[in-house]
């Protein structure tokens, strides 16, 4: 597998309650408006962060994308509604994300995985593998921002062997990576003998005249 292992405090609480509050969370950052309350939100925020013990450099660079977007809203939102409502949005923004984060980054891959099989069992009853889904759901969740941790990283070296502007540079060893990743992925789904087969009993073969 890819990434570190999580660490911290929030490491040690089951993966359901975190995406519980990380739900509350989300409805309550919208649901109470109001610049004071959402200042608290964001410092609430900001310490479930720093207890997955992130390496700071390493947060800083998957923060840098998000502070870049969540600025441009900002500016907008300033010219266009005035400064309270663009700095509750702006924290409302950084908040959410923050709380994300801190729930991605504390949360083991095989904890995400069980959690969305326990949630999505009901789905076979429709048809659905929930084994399937709850993988491919888990693996989006777990693995894009470590993708893009990997591509931060590699641009990172590229630019200090002096190869600017030169997108191959960084998507071919991007890519290798990636290819890498996926193969171990592949082996440890094989190694745990992962249920592919397709919900539901099988149909009855038909009945020769």
């Amino acid at each position: 597998m890819t990434g570190a292992s999580p660490a911290g405090p929030l490491a040690a609480v089951p993966a359901g309650p975190k995406f519980a509050v990380l739900f509350l969370a989300s409805i309550a950052l919208y649901a109470v408006p109001g610049l004071p309350a959402q200042i608290g939100f964001f410092v609430l925020a900001v310490a479930a962060v720093l207890l997955t013990r992130t390496p700071l450099p390493r947060l800083a660079r998957m923060l840098a994308g998000l502070f870049l977007v969540v600025g441009i809203v900002a500016v907008t939102l300033v010219l266009t509604t005035g400064w309270e409502a663009a700095a509750v949005s702006a924290l409302r923004l950084l908040s959410l994300c923050f709380l994300a984060y801190a729930v991605t980054l504390s949360t083991a891959f095989s904890e995400m995985l069980a959690l969305f099989e326990t949630l999505l069992r009901p789905a076979r009853h429709l048809g659905l593998n929930p084994a399937q889904i709850s993988l491919a759901l888990s693996m989006t969740i777990r693995f894009i921002p470590e993708i893009r941790t990997q591509y931060l990283a590699i641009r990172e070296a590229q630019f200090a062997r002096g190869l600017h502007h030169r997108p191959v540079a960084v998507l071919v060893p991007l890519l290798v990576r990636t290819l890498e990743s996926a193969q171990e992925i592949s082996a440890a789904i094989d190694a745990r003998c992962y249920d592919s087969a397709p919900p539901g009993p099988r149909p009855a073969p038909p009945v020769s005249d």
